[in-house]
């Protein structure tokens, strides 16, 4: 693994920030983001929301397992482009990437908690 020198632009390590409207801040260590959604891919191999923050960032937004997805309620039917969407999940870890794992989801005053411990929706 390459060393890194501290001096020059190494020098003054300091943490990266996300966009303003994303709170990194939480007491429980969670990114949270309020949103629209622009697309919903609940279908696909992946289950993804894209949505758009009011800042105009675009960000993917990771769901459950589909058998999770279904059990808390989670479906196409359930949701719209253009619904707000409030997020609570663990972001990305790769520099730039505009990705948040979602633990928990509030679509049109429908909580939905997609962590496995918790068997029904909030």
């Amino acid at each position: 693994m390459p060393y890194a020198r501290s001096f020059g632009p190494f020098a003054h390590r300091i943490p990266l920030r996300s966009p303003a409207d994303v709170d990194n801040g939480s007491a429980d260590g969670l990114t949270r983001l309020d949103a629209t959604i622009t697309d919903i891919n609940i279908t696909g191999s992946d289950p993804t929301l894209q949505v758009r923050a009011p800042d105009g960032m675009n960000w993917t937004i990771e769901l459950a397992s589909h058998a999770r997805n279904r059990a808390i309620g989670l479906t196409d039917a359930a949701l719209l482009p253009g619904d707000k969407v409030h997020v609570a999940g663990e972001p990305a870890h790769h520099f730039g990437e505009t990705r948040i794992k979602a633990l928990r989801l509030t679509i049109n005053d429908q909580r939905f908690d997609l962590s496995e411990e918790t068997p029904t929706a909030a």
